[in-house]
């Protein structure tokens, strides 16, 4: 476990004699934090809701997690697929919307999964692409355009240029989170790895730092992706030349949207059900 925790957090551990309990950001309690995190970031959701509007039919939100897309888009009258190898993160898609007819949540993996329809709209966001390393992602691409009804939408999110240059930092920084009880301070640190093409990210509540103390620790490895570097992916995946275009976060964030179709359907049975 030790190659999941950052050296900044590895030696703040040893300086109070604490140990580390890795967890995963998106697994069990790490769900719970991960909403904490970003539950309240309206990021994308205005461009999301946009291109819904421009298309019809349900639409497949990949690696939806707790449902920051899934949720406004059902409350907007969509029916949404919510898709996601966490059943704990759908968990919490059920919890906000108990009963909803116009959500499925389905356990898959974005690299590999099965549905027996296609769409008009499938979306990625958070820049969860980052999530994938280069033949993860290629896996992802061909599951897409499977899934994809002719002429629709493949729409995902990654940072800009300058966020970008960002994610390469290694940096250690306290910063407050949300939560029941009022915000909390958490240490954030993030490591660079592989040549800079890779962050390692650790998340720790600060009060947890005590002298022979126990302390979770949520982890997750993100690859460093290039707007350009995707591009040239997409296209030897079979997509056309994607649109990008800004979108706007409340909290300044630096991400850009990409929209792309699939250059060709000839690889999609004729029989297939179009949703």
């Amino acid at each position: 476990m030790a190659d999941l925790i950052t050296e900044a957090v590895a030696a703040r551990l040893r300086a109070v004699g604490a140990h580390a309990v890795p967890e995963d950001l998106y697994a069990a309690a790490g769900s719970t934090f991960y909403e904490r995190l970003v539950g309240s970031d309206r990021a994308e959701i205005r461009e999301v809701l946009a291109l819904a509007r421009k298309t019809e039919g349900p639409i497949l939100d990949l690696a939806a997690g707790s449902g920051r897309l899934t949720i406004p888009l059902v409350r907007s009258g969509r029916r949404v697929i919510a898709l996601d190898l966490s059943a704990d993160m759908l968990a919490l898609v059920r919890h906000v919307l108990p009963g909803e007819s116009a959500v499925e949540c389905v356990v898959a993996d974005m690299r590999d999964f099965t549905l027996a329809r296609r769409f008009r709209l499938v979306i990625l966001g958070a820049t969860s692409l980052t999530l994938l390393n280069g033949e993860d992602r290629a896996a992802l691409y061909a599951a897409v355009r499977r899934h994809l009804a002719p002429g629709g939408l493949f729409a995902f999110t990654l940072a800009g240029a300058i966020a970008e240059a960002e994610l390469r930092v290694t940096r250690t920084e306290k910063i407050w989170v949300p939560g029941p009880d009022g915000a909390e301070r958490y240490l954030f640190s993030q490591q660079i790895e592989d040549d800079g093409s890779a962050r390692l990210v650790n998340w720790l509540r600060a009060d947890d730092l005590v002298p022979g103390g126990r302390v979770t620790v949520f982890t997750s490895r993100l690859q460093v992706l290039g707007l350009d570097e995707i591009c040239r992916e997409i296209a030897d995946a079979g997509f056309e030349e994607p649109n990008v275009s800004p979108v706007r976060s409340p909290q300044g964030a630096e991400i850009v949207m990409v929209t792309t179709s699939a250059v060709s359907s000839t690889t999609i049975a004729a029989d297939d059900a179009v949703a």
